[in-house]
């Protein structure tokens, strides 16, 4: 049995490959890179109090309030494969 393959998969990335200014609209984990750009981190868009939240540094912050760039949805993991 070869498993070279499972082990040098890259890991799976945002379905929508392009970053964005435009901040998200639906619930769901993102990629995001703070302006100016930084490091990449993967945040939770959550719904706080009827509004769209990441919660950055240390609150919940709108993401409408955030200077970033997102890409993603990030779909969830499958987990490892199981034979």
């Amino acid at each position: 049995m070869d498993t070279t393959a499972k082990f040098n998969t890259p890991p799976p990335i945002a379905m929508d490959g392009q970053w964005r200014t435009e901040p998200p609209t639906q619930l769901g984990t993102y990629w995001m890179r703070r302006d100016p750009p930084s490091r990449d981190i993967m945040v939770q868009v959550r719904e706080t109090d009827g509004e769209l939240t990441v919660w950055w540094p240390d609150k919940d912050q709108p993401v409408a309030a955030l200077k970033a760039s997102w890409r993603g949805s990030i779909p969830p993991s499958t987990g490892p494969e199981r034979r």
